[in-house]
């Protein structure tokens, strides 16, 4: 398996389309590209840029991807101006099958079944990569966003996928900050409203690392006593507007919107084979209901008799768990003797506020030990925590290809 990275500025879309899929074949030494991952942000022209990369593969390339806030490279890390950014991937020993499920708004549970009944099942099955829109409707000034939630979605897939599962990673996509509407490439069109995987197999071994640097902020765990959807009304039978302003000792954090201190979590029984990535799965709180009814969150996943804890963070416990998990994940492969061929790395948007300290480190880790990165910002991020992959709020996701 060898693969490329390129990045450019995507103002002429389809010279850089045509540019990205070059230079990132290039990079690789490939002469063929069997996969090409193509992703920009929403000031770009996505059909020309996507026919430009066509017109470079040839008409045999799986090409995916889509919007992305900003794009990481081994040299850039850009969330500005029109950063596109492609990897491109070749393999005689990997097998790629890609598959599209559309109108994933109707229904994401619908949605993930027909992905999984779209992909060949394969024993040898190591890692499926997926990304869907994560914007339903876009936002705007009177009115915000509403977002395909990704629990349903998962869980379709993962039920219907046969013989076994493969690990399950990848990103919902956005395409800015504001929540702008969003887009897919898929083969030769750029698409919406739509979930998107590449299932590969054979000769591969993906490392899978999920981190976010949340840290407890109380022992304490509490109890979901009253909710509806996203929507949280009572933790431990208490309003939890007024349980939180306790706890933390102030009101500032009702200021923040979304809350960019805290956030709840829950702790999922830990895995063996991923003593590298965290066992949290951490759900942003977007803002307060009316009249401090509740509690707004990312994702509708957390239900009636849930047990949470409330999470804090900060950059430097951020950039303090990256440099953990990356010495971690990079030691465990030296000791299984495994080499990476690429890493992809998905990087919540949200964290653009406190700067790019993690995704500098990262970059820098990986182009130290000469791995070719591609790295996007987006809207969630998808990784296994306990005994299945999840969708995650403020989180990062590093995946490393290796053989």
């Amino acid at each position: 398996m060898q693969a490329g990275v390129a990045y450019c500025d995507a103002k002429v879309p389809f010279a850089a389309g045509f540019k990205l899929a070059q230079d990132a074949a290039t990079q690789g030494n490939i002469t063929e590209v069997a996969v090409l991952l193509l992703f920009c942000n929403a000031a770009t022209d996505y059909q020309r840029l996507l026919d430009g990369a066509r017109q470079y593969c040839g008409g045999n390339t799986i090409i995916i991807g889509g919007s992305a806030v900003g794009a990481i490279t081994n040299q850039h890390i850009v969330s500005t101006g029109q950063p596109a950014v492609a990897m491109a991937i070749s393999a005689t020993d990997v097998q790629f099958q890609a598959a599209v499920a559309e109108q994933l708004s109707r229904d994401p549970y619908v949605a993930g079944k027909a992905l999984a009944q779209a992909l060949p099942s394969s024993i040898s099955a190591k890692l499926l990569l997926l990304f869907y829109d994560s914007v339903r409707y876009a936002g705007n000034g009177l009115q915000p966003a509403v977002l395909n939630p990704s629990p349903p979605l998962l869980l379709g897939l993962r039920k219907h996928l046969a013989p076994l599962p493969a690990t399950i990673a990848g990103a919902g996509l956005l395409a800015d900050q504001v929540f702008g509407s969003t887009q897919q490439f898929y083969q030769q069109q750029a698409i919406t409203d739509s979930a998107v995987a590449l299932q590969l197999s054979g000769n591969l071994k993906p490392y899978i690392v999920a981190m976010h640097g949340c840290e407890p902020f109380t022992a304490r765990h509490f109890t979901i006593s009253r909710s509806f959807g996203q929507f949280i009304y009572e933790l431990d039978q208490q309003p939890v507007c007024r349980l939180l302003d306790e706890i933390i000792g102030n009101r500032q954090w009702r200021n923040q919107k979304p809350v960019s201190d805290f956030a709840l979590g829950v702790r999922y029984p830990q895995q063996s084979n991923s003593r590298y990535s965290t066992p949290y799965v951490t759900r942003l709180i977007n803002g307060i209901l009316p009249n401090d009814e509740g509690i707004i969150l990312f994702e509708p996943d957390l239900v009636e008799g849930s047990k949470v804890q409330l999470m804090q963070r900060s950059s430097a416990s951020i950039v303090t768990a990256t440099q953990r998990q990356l010495d971690a994940v990079l030691t465990q492969m030296q000791i299984e003797q495994s080499t990476a061929v690429a890493a992809l790395y998905f990087d919540c948007a949200g964290r653009l506020h406190s700067g790019t300290p993690e995704a500098k480190l990262v970059q820098q880790r990986l182009t130290a030990a000469n791995i070719p990165l591609l790295g996007i910002y987006c809207g969630v991020e998808i990784a296994p925590i306990g005994l299945h992959s999840r969708s995650l709020d403020w989180s990062a996701v590093l995946i490393l290809l290796c053989r």
